[in-house]
């Protein structure tokens, strides 16, 4: 990170005493789909979130996981987090992350939402799919530096996603929700490979699928399911969801 460039953690919901929740954000690093969980998850945590390398003027953004998960476990500076979570390339963070802290002797839950271990295979027309989302997801006319920040960021976290393979076990308690098999224009994905290497890797996991595709799961009609599961799994109450 270039001088002058703020610090990563950004916190999200902080009340006196209380364990601690990072958050570590999907492609492009936007943080406005956790917004809400973040809400129902502040019931119970002073929530956190990493901020995506690149998407701030004179930073550079990180083109591998392992880079990701290095600045994540530095933003804590030496914090422990009772609670890490993570959805698509932010699970993948996410596990890299707590490979990290559990070598500290620190062992947070850890949840999944529809990530994989495995190498990112794609081709263009699927870049540009889930490029024009996360785009979207700047308003109708975004700031020409800003979007150009996020493209850069978005295509530096695709070559991380391509190279990456996670082999590392983690010893932790995980919580793995994965969508139906099907990717954003409707073919099949390799889901199922996913989650038997996910298995392989954590021997302390449980699973469910989500009723909810890839880009839905924090949609509104869908919170209160992706809140009773992680609510179950850490034990606490986060359904009647914060809208």
């Amino acid at each position: 990170m270039s001088p002058g460039v703020p610090g990563r953690l950004i916190t999200l919901v902080r009340r006196k005493d209380r364990p601690a929740c990072v958050m570590l954000p999907g492609a492009g690093g936007g943080l406005g789909p956790y917004l809400r969980l973040a809400s129902l998850l502040g019931r119970y945590y002073n929530v956190y979130a990493v901020r995506a390398a690149g998407l701030l003027p004179g930073d550079v953004p990180e083109d591998t996981i392992e880079a990701m998960a290095d600045s994540a476990v530095h933003a804590l500076d030496g914090n422990s987090p009772a609670l890490v979570f993570g959805w698509s390339l932010g699970g993948t963070v996410a596990w890299e992350t707590c490979v990290r802290l559990a070598d500290r002797g620190v062992r947070p839950d850890l949840v999944i939402v529809d990530s994989s271990p495995l190498p990112r295979r794609s081709t263009a027309a699927d870049d540009d799919a889930i490029w024009d989302i996360v785009a979207g997801g700047l308003g109708s006319r975004p700031d020409e530096g800003t979007l150009a920040r996020v493209r850069r960021t978005f295509q530096a976290q695709l070559r991380a996603l391509a190279g990456h393979a996670a082999q590392r076990e983690y010893a932790g308690r995980v919580l793995l929700l994965m969508c139906p098999d099907t990717d954003v224009d409707g073919k099949l994905s390799d889901r199922a490979g996913a989650i038997r290497r996910w298995r392989e890797l954590a021997p302390d996991l449980r699973d469910a699928t989500l009723d909810a595709g890839h880009y839905e799961v924090f949609d509104p009609e869908h919170l209160d399911r992706l809140a009773a599961e992680i609510g179950a799994f850490t034990g606490v109450e986060l359904t009647g969801a914060a809208r």
